[in-house]
């Protein structure tokens, strides 16, 4: 065997093993957030305050322990050089909408506000869901994890440059300015080394790879102490 494919090979057999570990984490790990959320709509009964209380404070870790393992795994498909999207008409109104209730619960825990700031536009955008809501995902989270509590995440949707741009804004601590160009590389950190909320590092590097195959790109603005905005700009040829 040559040198280049025994490389090859190997690299293989670790993926495969990454990927099968990864999913016995997350298996066991959606199997509690389903009991969770059970217990929190009253499904198994009527329960104390302070027995809610705890269980809410159980969803934001558990929540971050599930991207996390998600992360890795689009990560090992996303790294392909051809990957295939599946692109289908998607209502932007009705997936921004879905995506701010679910994360209310966590959100409402910590005080903190999450809406659609301005009116709705009707559009339909021509994207992959399965990957488009990985972006969003992976950019509500983060602001979530880094905005003090009583703090604001804000959508807005607008037309630009013939196409399509989504601002996800958050009064946050913000970014050092010596790490905005480098965010979006894998394993890159925005935060601070010793910061306890550091995650996989693969998050804002799924996010470009995502609005890269889609045509469009991702961008951010911030000033340290006061907050981020992420903007995602769709290619006219995605918006129906």
């Amino acid at each position: 065997m040559k040198p280049e494919q025994a490389l090859s090979a190997i690299n293989l057999m670790q993926n495969d093993m990454v990927q099968s570990v990864v999913h016995d984490l997350r298996t066991p790990m959606t199997v509690i957030k389903g009991y969770i959320q059970l217990l929190i709509s009253g499904g198994m009964g009527e329960m104390r305050s302070e027995q809610m209380a705890l269980l809410q404070r159980s969803v934001a870790p558990l929540e971050d322990l599930i991207l996390l393992t998600d992360n890795l795994l689009q990560s090992l498909s996303l790294q392909r050089s051809q990957v295939e999207l599946n692109a289908a008409p998607v209502d932007l109104d009705k997936l921004l909408a879905e995506t701010l209730e679910f994360y209310q619960l966590p959100f409402q825990e910590r005080g903190l506000r999450i809406f659609r700031d301005g009116n709705t536009l009707g559009e339909k955008i021509l994207v992959d869901l399965f990957w488009f809501k990985r972006v969003l995902n992976n950019l509500l989270w983060n602001a979530f994890k880094f905005t003090p509590d009583g703090g604001q995440v804000t959508f807005a949707v607008a037309r630009k440059n013939g196409g399509l741009e989504i601002n996800i804004r958050d009064t946050g601590r913000g970014i050092p300015a010596n790490r905005l160009d480098t965010i979006f590389q894998k394993f890159e950190q925005a935060a601070p080394e010793k910061d306890s909320k550091i995650g996989s590092g693969l998050g804002l590097w799924i996010c470009r790879r995502v609005m890269e195959l889609h045509g469009g790109r991702i961008t951010v603005q911030s000033i340290e102490g006061r907050g981020s905005c992420f903007t995602l700009w769709l290619p006219p040829e995605r918006i129906l």
